[in-house]
């Protein structure tokens, strides 16, 4: 059974009319959860927290942290519906200090990809920096589907209305990940990343992870966006990061 049978058979022991699911089907969007997963038999996708590996070109000194890292040819791409690379490394990078006053996606992060093949040293952070550094552990995958609610910025509001009332005990039994590939953004505050995308200005929501912050109490909702086309491109010198703080 895949995701999207597992989804389909949860919606119906919900109670789900078959009418209304097959537009929700429509609107549950594939993505994969990477957590640690302790005892489980699932595979290793990436790894959490500790040094990244990079290429000798690629500056870093600790700052913005190293979030993770997902080994792409582990990802099952073709069951996401968006265009990762099919092999190489995403590593992905935010600002874990504080939270960003910034409205909207900003800077404060980036994702580096490093292609197949690529030669890389493991980095270690500058003393000033080490502070930020998450304690590593390896993430495994677990894809799964999740419906959009009221607060995401969806063109089909009038599905999800309908759909609403029959999630409330699914969101209770889904969690994201340590990092989530693909799927809809959380929304604290806004959503940073409405679906469909309608230009080729508009950004898709790539990655998302909760950390809390190193120098205050709050906790973070993290995307890292992209658009689609620079992600078909390889492009990912503009990927920009929406923070959205929260106790």
């Amino acid at each position: 059974m895949n995701a999207l049978d597992e989804y389909r058979a949860a919606a119906r022991k919900r109670g789900v009319p078959e009418d209304l699911l097959g537009r929700a089907l429509r609107l549950a969007r594939p993505r994969l959860e990477l957590r640690s997963m302790e005892g489980s038999d699932a595979p290793v996708v990436g790894q959490y927290g500790g040094h990244p590996q990079l290429p000798p070109d690629v500056e870093w000194t600790g700052f913005p942290a190293f979030i993770a890292s997902v080994d792409c040819a582990a990802v099952p791409v073709g069951e996401l519906d968006i265009r990762l690379p099919e092999d190489g490394h995403l590593l992905f990078f935010a600002n874990n200090s504080e939270p960003s006053y910034v409205p909207g996606p900003t800077q404060e992060g980036r994702v580096v990809y490093v292609p197949a093949g690529t030669a890389t040293t493991e980095r270690a952070p500058s003393e000033e920096d080490a502070s930020y550094t998450f304690e590593p552990y390896p993430l495994r995958g677990r894809l799964d589907r999740f419906m959009p609610d009221n607060n995401h910025d969806i063109a089909d509001q009038e599905t999800v209305r309908l759909i609403h009332p029959y999630l409330l005990d699914h969101w209770d039994e889904t969690m994201n990940g340590e990092l989530t590939l693909g799927g809809y953004a959380s929304v604290i505050h806004h959503d940073p990343a409405p679906w469909p995308v309608t230009d080729d200005d508009s950004f898709v929501m790539l990655a998302h992870a909760d950390f809390t912050f190193v120098d205050t109490p709050l906790s973070c909702a993290a995307s890292w966006l992209i658009r689609p086309r620079e992600l078909a491109e390889r492009n990912f010198e503009n990927v920009r990061v929406d923070f959205q703080s929260y106790m």
